[in-house]
């Protein structure tokens, strides 16, 4: 069975919205962040804050190590080094005859 495309499902949504408007019904709006509450006020239990706020450990000097490794490794890699290509040798009709490895 074919999957509704995202347009066929639009147009659905958009005949059945109709179709409600039509036999009376009303759509209401809902303020911004009313689903989160629970008789007017926000649910606190999901809130975690009871324990006091940790202090973190600062860790600019470990990142300046990380940054100077990393500055290292790239410096050390782009060095140009030639490579070895493979090259076939054709004959005067085209074939290829051998393959050869030359440093480039």
């Amino acid at each position: 069975m074919k999957r509704p495309t995202k347009a066929e499902i639009r147009a659905q949504l958009a005949q059945h919205t109709q179709a409600f408007l039509s036999q009376g019904g009303v759509v209401s709006e809902v303020n911004s962040g009313a689903s989160g509450l629970i008789d007017g006020a926000y649910n606190t239990r999901n809130f975690n804050f009871t324990e006091p706020r940790q202090e973190r450990t600062p860790l600019t000097n470990v990142m300046a190590t990380m940054d100077a490794r990393r500055s290292q490794k790239q410096a050390a890699t782009t060095v140009h080094r030639p490579r070895n290509r493979k090259k076939v040798i054709y004959d005067d009709f085209g074939e290829p005859l051998r393959v050869i490895w030359t440093d480039e």
